[in-house]
Parts: structure tokens; C-alpha cells; sequence
């Protein structure tokens, strides 16, 4: 509200002081009444008014008054939202923008947050309202900071949100990160252009070692996939001789006259089974160690003399 809505205001508070047959207070508390309700707009504080006379049989106070109103932002976050930014600084890459609040909540919780996360909250939620009902107390309005992480492109890309969002001043932004720019700076200074040569100098060094990375990498995979062609090439040398002498002793080819290794398939190649062993077939050097012979009567119960 501001002083042209002042007739209008006490019209209404009059009507409401009538309706509870109580007379208008001095003008110190008139003044006091508007003073307290001026942050809102004057339909808002009628309607509160309004509202004061319907529930209540007595003269309104200020405080009855604002109670039918929505409470006034400080520019604090709420518990819910506050506990959203907290969990972000888990992350020791992000940077965070944050208030001393939540900073001072989140050492009281990250304690347990890595194994009961359900219990961190709930004792976040806990401390940030007790310590931001403590500040409000004494009038101490919210001071937001950066807790920066180690990604320095997040890092940018954080503190130009904050920025926006107000929560930030330019000038302290800067401070985190040097290459923010209002639309009234000079133009950047040489310093500033061989920092940007050398952050690009920077980045095209890592796709360099990128792209090494990637083609040693496919070289080994071409490696491994020659290695497994021979063996393969190998394992087929080995079954069409095993068909050239069957077929000298008069035998008709067939592939289904032999049994494979099962270990050996598993390695990519095939070796004739010597034995069998449960329904699984074995090579010589897969063949598996006789398991050791159970003592007679171990399972009727020996009574011993």
C-alpha cells in the first residue's frame, strides 16, 4: 500500500472496529496498523479485513490481520527446496550456490547422508528451520555464498544462474568466476584473451588424447578379433583332418560321429572330446580331477568297537 490508499484503509479498519463496538485506537496505533501491513497491496489487506470481521467477534489487531494474509518471502528457500540444493555439494565436482543457512544445515546432516539419506533429510529439515526461525529473530537477512566444485564449465554455467535469479551480485560473481561480464564492461583485456587461448589450447589437448585413446583401442579390439579368426581357422583345420581320416578307413564324413570339448567351444574354438564326464564332454587339458572316493560306510553310521 502506499499513502493514497490510506482513506480507503481506514474506512475499512473503522467498519471492522464498528462491527466489534469498540472505538478507533490513537493515531499512533492506526499508524502502527498500516505500517505493518503496507508491504501489501491494498485489495489483499481489505480482503484480510474482510475476512478478520467474519471470523472474529473482536477488534482486529495487526496480528489477526496479517494472519489471513500470505506470509511475506524473505528470499529464503523452504526446507524442501533448501535440502534440493544441499544434496547437490555430495557431488565434489558441482558448485553450489547456496545460503549460510543451508551450509550451516548440511554440515549437521552430511554425516549420515551416504548411508540413510531419509534420516540426512529429516535432520536437515530439522536444523535449517531451527536456524533460520534463530536469524529471522534477529533480523539477519539470508547471505548467499558459492561453494565451488571442481568442473569448471559447471561452475560457470552456475554462477550465471544464480545471477539471474538475483541471488547473486554481479560484482561477487566476477570474484568466483573472472570471465563473467555485465553488458556495461569494457571490453575484455589481453590477459583475459590469452587465458581464453590457453582454455582452448587446454581442450583441444584432450580431444587429442581422446582420439589416441580411441584408436589404441581399436587397435586392440582388431587384435583380439584376428587372434579369435585364427583360432577359429585353426579349429576347422583340426575337424577337416579328423574328416580326410575317416574317410581313408571308409568311414562316411560326418561331424555328428564326434564329440567337442565344451570348454574349448566356450574359447571360441573346437577340440575332439577325449571323455565324457555327467553328459558334459572333455578335452585332455580340460579334463576335470577325480574327485577323491567317499569312505564305505560313512553314511550308515559305523559304530565303533
Amino acid at each position: 500500500m502506499n499513502d493514497h490508499d490510506k482513506r480507503e484503509f481506514m474506512n475499512e479498519l473503522n467498519l471492522a472496529f464498528e462491527a466489534a463496538r469498540q472505538p478507533l485506537p490513537s493515531p499512533q496505533v492506526l499508524r502502527l496498523f498500516f505500517d505493518r501491513l503496507a508491504p501489501y497491496p491494498l485489495r489483499m489487506v481489505l480482503t484480510a479485513i474482510g475476512r478478520h470481521i467474519d471470523a472474529s467477534e473482536f477488534a482486529p489487531t495487526p496480528a489477526s490481520i496479517l494472519k489471513h494474509l500470505p506470509k511475506m518471502s524473505d528470499g529464503r528457500p523452504e526446507p524442501d527446496e533448501a535440502w534440493a540444493i544441499a544434496i547437490r555439494s555430495a557431488d565434489e565436482r558441482e558448485t553450489v550456490v547456496w545460503t549460510q543457512e543451508i551450509a550451516e544445515a548440511w554440515a549437521i546432516a552430511s554425516p549420515v547422508f551416504d548411508g540413510d539419506e531419509i534420516g540426512a533429510r529429516m535432520a536437515f529439515k530439522a536444523a535449517y528451520a531451527r536456524i533460520v526461525d534463530r536469524n529471522r529473530g534477529v533480523n539477519l537477512p539470508p547471505q548467499w555464498v558459492v561453494s565451488q566444485g571442481f568442473d569448471a564449465q559447471r561452475r560457470i554455467e552456475v554462477v550465471e544462474q544464480a545471477v539471474r535469479a538475483g541471488r547473486l551480485q554481479l560484482a561477487h560473481a566476477q570474484a568466483v568466476v573472472p570471465l563473467l561480464t555485465s553488458e556495461s564492461d569494457p571490453a575484455p583485456t589481453v590477459d583475459v584473451e590469452a587465458n581464453l587461448a590457453r582454455l582452448k589450447a587446454m581442450v583441444a589437448g584432450i580431444g587429442s588424447a581422446q582420439a589416441r585413446a580411441s584408436l589404441e583401442k581399436s587397435a586392440r579390439a582388431r587384435e583380439a578379433a584376428e587372434g579369435l579368426a585364427e583360432a577359429k581357422r585353426a579349429a576347422v583345420d583340426r575337424v577337416a583332418g579328423l574328416i580326410d581320416a575317416a574317410a581313408d578307413h571308409g568311414v562316411r564324413p560326418s561331424l555328428a560321429q564326434w564329440r567337442f570339448c565344451c570348454m574349448c567351444e566356450k574359447q571360441g574354438f573346437r577340440e575332439q572330446a577325449t571323455c565324457s564326464i555327467n553328459g558334459a564332454d572333455f578335452c585332455e587339458d580340460h579334463r576335470p580331477a577325480p574327485k577323491a572316493p567317499r569312505r564305505a560306510g560313512a553314511n550308515r553310521g559305523e559304530v565303533r568297537a
